[in-house]
């Protein structure tokens, strides 16, 4: 431990880092029918598209194709928890 950072100062880099793990998005525990929701709502809002004759799903911002709404689904929540931090 570095002694020549005060407690007060460990105890708000402590506190911050919660505070960012509390915040970020959630990728754990997505069972099939939310994950089914969760697809929905991303192919109305256009960002992910079916591709009817390769029976798959493409999820635009990063062009990877996927055949189940679960794995999906667990991409986008953690694509969008990589881009939240950069």
């Amino acid at each position: 431990m570095d002694e020549t950072i005060s407690d007060y100062e460990r105890f708000e880099r402590r506190q911050l880092a919660q505070h960012r793990d509390n915040h970020r998005v959630q990728t754990v525990d997505i069972d099939e029918s939310r994950a089914r929701e969760i697809v929905q709502d991303l192919r109305a809002a256009g960002t992910v598209v079916a591709v009817p004759e390769d029976q798959c799903l493409v999820h635009r911002p990063s062009g990877e194709m996927f055949n189940s709404d679960t794995a999906l689904a667990y991409f986008h929540r953690g694509w969008e928890a990589a881009n939240d931090e950069g």
